[in-house]
């Protein structure tokens, strides 16, 4: 400003005690103080010319930055985690402070360090404070979607009786038992399409949230009401939402990857990245659910056929302030690229069971998937009997992806003709088809070429016979001499060596032949025979003690006479 300009040129020219006269002067022109002046005065390029002070910057209580932070952080560490959060007073964190040493006892007041902790943003009021928030935006209608659950407050199931609305006086915080009670509640799903703001809404009676009702949910926003006056229908290629266990189930996340639907990560305890959903969460219940009183509803089909009625008039009816169009209208400004119809729901029930599977390449480097054959000759390094990953991808249709090596190819069906072949097949007779060569292909023809040379001849030797194979094994091992080893002659025939009886065999085959034996005899036996006795000699002893005759030196011709 031009006063400013004035009062700062003043100030330079001025002499000594001249300056005090000068700032009253604006003063009381201005209203402003004699401070707020010379800060103006020096944005416009006074200088005081004075020396400054060797104190200049440190605090007048003489608190250092760890003290103040340190006072600052036990507020914020202890506060609850939600609005309203810090419940410490400076007073008590101080008085932490002081017990455990950081600060001296009578240091600094309480109230200059409430002051200190306002100017530096460091105060109950300014730790409570929300974080700052970006702006954002989508480019289209069906851009980005978002959808959120919540807790119908006015209804629950009643047992026997159907829906049934809250009365306040008996659920409330103070009566939390009677919560407990309600088995089932209503609970209320709604999508906001983030450039439009269409919104859509569906109520369902269960315990919570499911992955059942977060697909049901998507499936009966995305194909729309089929209604001319809510033309809101498609998929969108974005979609915020919270991270809720039925959103984040391994299915659902399947299906949206299936949709081609990116999920942008989000910052954890973040609702204000949902925070037109919650908007849009607030509409219903004050422009749609507060007439509930007026005109209660007893099942759910009835309540979700008044939420479809009042969907239709609400976003067909209702000027937004950010476009200045109806919902509907803005939503109709959508081109056909943009607007991608949404499969059946017998597809979306298959890529949420069987979002990817396997298959066996067949011979002709085809696979075959509910009767529909799809070629893969032209994915490299494909060979026949490998396994590859597909993956259905219902907004290709008739594509699929086919997984192999890492790589995910898209791959069209095979035409069929009238009689059923294939329309790429072969015609007999006419012409002839080859299927590219493997990596195996060809290294087979090297391998060939190798060991036969550019033409191989039935009883050609691979290399031309040229290589040393036998007769010099053993002379590998050199001068390698062995130790000798003694071996255990062995018993090779029954007519040749004679075989032995063990002795208790012998003493039994003797008793069962003579009956019982003297102690007397069994001691010699024993002693004469040792631990066996040849097979032979036993039964020609059993003979002679059985016919009494002398066993111990019986020589061949009694043997024989025996």
């Amino acid at each position: 400003m031009e006063w400013k300009r004035e009062m700062t040129a003043r100030l330079k020219q001025a002499g000594h005690g001249e300056r005090g006269k000068i700032i009253a002067e604006y003063q009381a022109v201005t209203g402003k103080s004699r401070d707020a002046l010379y800060r103006a005065a020096k944005e416009c390029g006074f200088e005081s010319g004075r020396k400054k002070r060797e104190d200049k910057g440190m605090l007048k209580s003489e608190l250092s930055e760890y003290q103040i932070h340190f006072v600052s952080s036990l507020m914020q560490s202890t506060a609850r985690q939600g609005k309203k959060g810090v419940i410490m007073t400076v007073r008590r964190a101080l008085e932490m402070a002081i017990d455990n040493h950081v600060i001296e006892a009578g240091q600094i007041s309480e109230s200059r360090l409430q002051a200190i902790l306002k100017e530096r943003g460091m105060n109950k009021a300014a730790l409570d404070s929300d974080t700052p928030s970006i702006r954002m935006k989508s480019n289209h209608p069906n851009h980005c979607h978002i959808f959120d659950a919540s807790i119908c407050i006015q209804y629950y199931l009643k047992k026997g009786k159907g829906l049934a609305i809250l009365d306040e006086r008996d659920f409330r915080e103070k009566k939390p038992k009677n919560f407990a009670k309600i088995k089932q509640r209503l609970i209320r799903m709604v999508l906001v399409d983030h450039c439009s703001g269409t919104i859509f809404v569906k109520y369902y009676v269960a315990a919570g949230e499911s992955q059942s009702i977060t697909f049901d949910f998507l499936s009966s926003a995305w194909h729309g009401l089929g209604h001319d006056q809510f033309p809101f229908r498609g998929v969108p290629f974005f979609l915020l939402m919270d991270a809720g266990s039925a959103n984040i189930a391994k299915g659902i996340l399947a299906m949206l990857e299936a949709l081609d639907i990116e999920i942008p990560k989000n910052m954890p305890h973040n609702p204000r990245r949902q925070g037109s959903a919650e908007g849009a969460q607030n509409i219903v219940e004050r422009d749609f659910e507060c007439t509930l009183h007026l005109e209660p509803a007893y099942t759910i089909d009835e309540l979700n056929a008044w939420a479809r009625d009042w969907m239709i008039h609400f976003n067909g009816s209702r000027i937004h302030t950010r476009h200045k169009m109806t919902r509907t209208q803005c939503w109709l400004k959508i081109t056909p690229e943009q607007l991608r119809e949404c499969p059946s729901d017998e597809v979306l029930q298959l890529v949420y069971r069987e979002p990817e599977f396997e298959r066996t390449v067949a011979q002709d480097n085809t696979i075959t998937i509910d009767t529909v054959c799809y070629p893969l000759k032209h994915i490299p390094g494909i060979r026949p009997r490998v396994k590859v990953t597909i993956r259905r991808r219902p907004m290709l249709l008739p594509q699929i992806a086919v997984v192999w090596n890492e790589e995910e190819y898209l791959v069209n069906p095979v035409a069929i003709d009238a009689n059923g072949f294939q329309v790429t097949a072969a015609e007999i007779g006419v012409e002839y088809h080859a299927q590219p060569e493997t990596a195996t292909q060809k290294a087979r023809k090297v391998n060939d070429n190798l060991a036969f040379g550019e033409e191989k001849k039935k009883g050609d030797i691979p290399f031309g016979g040229t290589l040393v194979v036998h007769g010099h094994q053993a002379a590998k091992l050199g001068n390698l001499t062995t130790m000798p080893k003694r071996g255990t002659p062995m018993e090779v025939g029954r007519d040749l060596v004679a075989q032995n009886m063990p002795i208790s065999e012998f003493l039994k085959k003797l008793r069962d032949a003579a009956g019982r034996i003297e102690p007397a005899l069994n001691k010699e036996l024993k002693a004469t025979f040792g631990t066996s006795i040849e097979i032979n000699r036993a039964d020609e002893v059993i003979k002679a003690i059985c016919a009494d005759q002398e066993w111990r030196d019986m020589d061949a011709d009694q043997a024989q006479a025996l």
